[in-house]
């Protein structure tokens, strides 16, 4: 069954904490970061940018895209991240970011970015291959925690404690079914604070792909100032689904209280965990599950995503066209 792999989670993240950083630091002397990478490999950009954005000096950027940011030189250091090494947009990045003399790492299954980190020495970490990208996600973050710690960016103090939460399977798995029961035939709004954004959209990701449904997410304080106004007359109330990624957060009740006001039929989405990385993890965890359920009541395959195939044909197709590409 599809959902095996989520349920194993704990013992692939144990083996992952035996990952090596490969290569060699060129220098550890940079003044800001820049962390790259699509699909689920962009979310753990996200998720590690979040833990930065209250503890590091450093300023850090997520870029999702073809290119790096103007202002990248021999003083940025750049990660990229690609499960299958092949994706076009982050080898993008990473070749124009080494144009212009940044220090690079990354981290891969294989592929042409893993090529390149190997045929330059550059630091890198080869994570375990064989899974679809989206159930490589602890695999993912505990690599590229790994390899930002060889340049003094210390996103965690112990990988082993913010993985526990996985063990939580059998309770991860009765929420889920219950999710997909709430979810099913809906049109879901996922709404969170910015600390918990990397989860609001790895469970949107996780609708689309699995499940094959739109879903949208929405962030407070920013959704109080835009968002709720269209909850005023909403299109269909029978299809509108809220789901809350609840935080001890008085706008958080706030929106919850709102939506249920005005006939929106809501779930409230407790974490376990302590920190940013542990909920995520948790929560991504119950992400995958709910949708491979959903998947099942939909009647579909969950591990098909054939209009991302379509994509990246797309690109192949083009890719001696455009400046953006490698």
């Amino acid at each position: 069954m599809y959902r095996n792999p989520y349920l194993s989670w704990y013992e692939l993240a144990l083996k992952s904490l035996n990952y090596s950083v490969l290569g060699k630091a060129r220098t550890k002397d940079f003044k800001k970061v820049v962390l790259t990478g699509m699909g689920g490999s962009g979310i753990i950009c996200d998720a590690i940018y979040t833990v930065l954005f209250s503890n590091s000096e450093v300023p850090v950027s997520v870029v999702k895209g073809f290119q790096p940011p103007k202002w990248v030189d021999s003083e940025t250091l750049v990660c990229g991240i690609s499960y299958s090494g092949n994706t076009v947009e982050t080898i993008s990045v990473v070749l124009k970011s080494m144009e212009l003399g940044a220090e690079v790492c990354a981290v891969a299954s294989g592929g042409k970015l893993l090529e390149i980190a190997r045929s330059k020495n550059l630091p890198h970490v080869i994570v375990d291959g064989g899974l679809l990208p989206r159930v490589a996600f602890p695999q993912l973050l505990i690599a590229t925690i790994k390899i930002l710690d060889v340049y003094g960016i210390k996103v965690c103090d112990n990988l082993g404690e913010i993985i526990d939460v996985l063990k939580e399977r059998s309770i991860a798995d009765y929420i889920s079914k219950e999710l997909a029961d709430f979810l099913k035939e809906s049109l879901p709004v996922i709404i969170s604070n910015n600390e918990m954004y990397p989860l609001a959209l790895r469970f949107k990701d996780e609708l689309n792909e699995n499940a094959k449904m739109i879903a949208k997410v929405e962030v407070i304080p920013e959704w109080a100032h835009n968002d709720i106004v269209g909850w005023e007359l909403p299109i269909n109330l029978e299809v509108l689904r809220a789901l809350i990624i609840w935080s001890d957060d008085p706008i958080i009740e706030f929106a919850s209280n709102y939506l249920r006001e005005v006939g929106v039929k809501t779930y409230i989405f407790k974490l376990l965990g302590y920190g940013v990385l542990s909920k995520v993890l948790y929560g991504s965890l119950v992400a995958g599950l709910t949708t491979t359920y959903l998947a099942e009541l939909r009647g579909i395959k969950a591990d098909e995503t054939k209009s991302i195939d379509e994509y990246k044909k797309f690109l192949s197709s083009i890719k001696g066209r455009f400046k953006v590409f490698y």
